[in-house]
């Protein structure tokens, strides 16, 4: 199921695909590593399915969100982009979630990061806290 793009980033600001800039503050809904991925390559799909349904009572209201993944345990960072790939998968057909956050620790491989999730979700967007200040920064 492919999904229509909703929203796109022109100069490093987020807008609607018919052009309203879309405001992000308090648009994040944090999604721990450890409640996503157990041990390793073992998802905690019980979690992943309650995850989803939150996401469509939002998709019921218009409302949007990035999922904004937290590094919260010891493990690779291709681990953790695995598990975060693994998270869109189950979340694929959630019009609700813009796209990704980019978490400070993966910021040097966030090619490799946002390549590997937006293989089958070319609709979403990604952004990262610049300097874990309130500047937002949008790819």
């Amino acid at each position: 199921m492919k999904l229509e793009k909703l929203f796109k980033v022109e100069n490093k600001e987020l807008y609607t695909m018919d052009g309203q800039k879309y405001p992000l503050q308090g648009k994040a809904l944090s999604v721990k590593w450890s409640d996503v991925e157990g041990s390793p390559e073992e998802y905690n799909e019980e979690f992943l399915a309650k995850l989803r349904d939150n996401l469509k009572s939002l998709e019921e209201k218009k409302e949007f969100v990035f999922i904004e993944p937290l590094f919260d345990k010891d493990g690779s960072k291709e681990g953790f982009t695995a598990a975060m790939k693994h998270t869109a998968r189950r979340i694929k057909d959630c019009t609700s979630v813009i796209g990704f956050a980019l978490p400070e620790e993966i910021l040097e491989e966030k090619d490799f990061y946002i390549e590997e999730l937006s293989a089958k979700h070319a609709h979403y967007c990604f952004f990262c806290k610049k300097d874990l200040g309130n500047d937002i920064v949008l790819y």
